[in-house]
């Protein structure tokens, strides 16, 4: 029997296994098994590249908030690096490599327009038709380079100035509403004391604002005028250099460039440890001054607008820059990244609530309140002085350099560190500035 059993169709055996195996395990017929639905739309994976840290940009929220109400697509965010220059050198070295690059951060318009030349961005002109979106009504920074928009501005970053509180008392000294740069160094001599390792500084020059008083001129603010020629044998040129050398090397004011080299010195960390009484950079310092977990605040920082070039000037006038969105021109899901990066450069910078977007239509009341609400020690923040520089506040128009402007940039800043350092004088380093800026300029027309 059992030899005649063993002579059944070996189908008939795998018929009767494939029954008894649907009926004995979980059954198609099971409510409480879910099945894969060919017809189910997944969602379109699109990637964000910055060096924005949740800590300091809340960065997550943003990406959070998108991904809810756009469930076709998935925002996924990829860290680069803590520094910004940094990272974009590494955004480069993942373009050239073809990894998935949809949008991205770029931290100036020097990045912008050098990144333009490389044909790394997407025109937006044809998608902000589409949309029906007026530019000039949405935001307050024009992206106009050569006719075109290559990206929309995120947060901007205007030039303004950082006071410590605690100095300022001491000295009688109240919290500046307009003043001249003549002024700020006069503040700088009354806020200096100390010797040696102990010394303060009432002011500072750091090393990557070596044109701190052109900067706020209302037009032509760069390197270069919009014909091309060098834009730095000029009296705001002059005045800055003249500045930068009294106050390092005859008024003891400042720490001399030697040291500020020397030393790496972040100006931000020499704030913060009352090393510095004053400090003038980007709005983007704004809520370092609430205290961070590497850097807590130990005085209340007030706010003073950025120092006019002679008392005659417009008031409220500052050089401004930020970080600016922009679309691979690679990206396989360009309409997908163009209505991610809208909302990031809107809705979602403010629920960030770490910045001061260039979307118009954000309430600066509110921001001042959100910026505070969000930093570690916000008591430490004076929000009238805040609000005072806000509400002043004057852009200059966006300095779009030429794609060769970091060529450029080392080129002059060479020049300008000689004067600093005390190798040559004045007049030999406005001459040999421009001279390299016309060469520069010369060799990329070729």
């Amino acid at each position: 029997m059992t030899i005649k059993w063993l002579t059944i169709p070996l189908t008939v055996i795998l018929a009767c296994g494939s029954m008894l195996g649907c009926s004995s395990g979980p059954s198609a017929q099971d409510p409480n098994k879910k099945t894969d639905n060919p017809s189910e739309k997944k969602p379109v994976v699109i990637k964000l590249h910055s060096w924005y840290t949740n800590e300091r940009e809340a960065i997550n929220k943003a990406v959070d908030a998108f991904n809810a109400k756009n469930p076709d697509i998935k925002l996924e965010y990829e860290f680069l690096t803590e520094s910004a220059i940094d990272a974009m050198k590494k955004l480069d070295l993942l373009a050239a490599s073809g990894e998935q690059l949809d949008i991205f951060v770029l931290n100036s318009s020097s990045a912008y327009s050098q990144r333009i030349g490389m044909g790394m961005l997407e025109p937006l002109d044809e998608y902000m038709k589409k949309e029906g979106l007026n530019y000039d009504d949405e935001y307050m920074l024009d992206m106009k380079f050569n006719g075109k928009y290559y990206a929309i501005p995120g947060k901007y970053s205007a030039k303004l100035v950082l006071l410590n509180k605690d100095y300022l008392d001491a000295a009688g000294l109240p919290v500046p509403k307009d003043w001249t740069w003549d002024e700020y160094m006069d503040y700088a001599k009354k806020l200096t004391k100390g010797e040696g390792v102990k010394k303060v500084y009432g002011g500072h020059f750091h090393n990557t604002l070596l044109n701190p008083v052109l900067s706020n001129q209302p037009q032509e603010n760069g390197m270069y005028k919009k014909d091309g020629t060098p834009n730095v044998d000029n009296a705001r040129t002059r005045k800055s250099l003249e500045l930068m050398w009294k106050a390092q090397q005859i008024d003891k004011t400042a720490m001399p460039y030697a040291d500020i080299i020397a030393q790496k010195l972040d100006n931000r960390a020499a704030f913060m440890k009352g090393n510095i009484a004053m400090v003038f950079d980007g709005s983007w310092l704004v809520k370092e001054s609430g205290g961070t977990a590497q850097l807590p605040a130990t005085f209340k920082t007030v706010y003073a607008p950025y120092p006019k070039f002679s008392k005659d000037d417009t008031s409220g006038y500052t050089g401004v820059n930020g970080d600016f969105i922009a679309i691979s021109s690679k990206s396989k899901h360009k309409e997908e990244a163009y209505k991610a990066a809208r909302f990031l450069s809107t809705e979602g910078l403010v629920l960030q609530g770490k910045e001061f977007p260039a979307w118009k239509k954000a309430d600066k009341s509110k921001l001042v309140d959100t910026v505070m609400s969000n930093v570690a020690q916000p008591q430490f923040m004076d929000k009238e002085s805040l609000l005072h520089v806000m509400n002043t506040f004057k852009f200059a128009e966006l300095d779009m350099p030429p794609t060769y402007s970091a060529e450029a940039a080392k080129a002059f800043n060479g020049e300008t560190e000689k004067f600093l350092l005390g190798v040559q004088d004045l007049n030999t380093t406005i001459s040999q500035g421009t001279e390299a800026l016309n060469k520069i300029a010369a060799a990329n027309k070729k």
